[in-house]
């Protein structure tokens, strides 16, 4: 039996066809038009949280730096929105503790 966690943990591969008819459209058109498509549908993904920002820079061959810096071109926030206030404060009351105790313990000899 599968779980949902292992459906979502399997990389499915996705082909994506669609056809237009437009009369001469030159070949550099045709290939910046393609990519354009490839990005939307990659950055889509990623604003509904279906893919990682990590893996959307690896399908558009960037570093995860600069995704982090281009999800803000599309609108897309580098923080989960999802969380509630009560979520937020309790992850940055972890944050805080984390924090405070990795800045008490002594150097390493």
């Amino acid at each position: 039996m599968t779980t949902e966690n292992q459906r979502h943990s399997q990389p499915t591969p996705l082909q994506i066809s669609f056809y237009l008819v437009v009369n001469n459209v030159s070949e550099a058109a045709q290939a910046k038009a393609l990519a354009k498509a490839r990005e939307a549908y990659v950055m889509t993904l990623l604003a509904e949280g279906e893919i990682s920002s990590g893996k959307a820079a690896s399908l558009l061959d960037m570093s995860r730096l600069d995704m982090l810096e281009y999800m803000g071109t599309w609108g897309i926030s580098i923080f989960d929105d999802s969380l509630t206030p009560t979520e937020l404060e309790q992850q940055v009351k972890q944050a805080s503790e984390i924090l405070s105790q990795s800045t008490s313990e002594p150097p390493a000899a």
